[in-house]
């Protein structure tokens, strides 16, 4: 009976020193970019992201739809992070006041995976409508 209850203590001692384990493991992936027209940037622009999908969601879609939000600073770089691995869409939404006309768009495929590329770090296009 003694050696029970010092297995007992032993293990209740063992298991009280034991931090508590995080309800999540926080992922090491970024998506960054800078949003750029005619080569100048594009500060306050408006990036959607899309996870998990192979398909273009197009310009026309609700921010509802996207399952992410960023804007891009004063220097137009922005970031969402951590993001799922897989295939995500970007769809940004910006505002230039050197060309007409004013309101630029456009979009980039990204393919996160922690095995390969865990960080994007890149520029993101925008063009007025054609």
């Amino acid at each position: 009976m003694r050696a029970v209850t010092l297995l007992f203590i032993s293990v209740l001692f063992q298991s009280g020193c034991r931090p508590v384990a995080p309800d999540e493991i926080p992922l090491p992936t970024k998506i960054c970019v800078k949003t750029s027209h005619h080569g100048q940037p594009i500060p306050a622009a408006t990036v959607y992201v899309k996870f998990n999908e192979d398909t273009f969601p197009g310009y026309e879609n609700p921010p509802s739809y996207f399952d992410a939000v960023f804007s891009t600073g004063s220097d137009a770089k922005g970031c969402v992070e951590p993001v799922p691995e897989g295939k995500h869409w970007l769809v940004a939404f910006g505002y230039d006041s050197l060309h007409y006309p004013h309101v630029v768009y456009g979009s980039l495929f990204a393919d996160i995976s922690l095995a390969g590329r865990p960080v994007l770090d890149t520029i993101l296009y925008v063009s007025e409508k054609h």
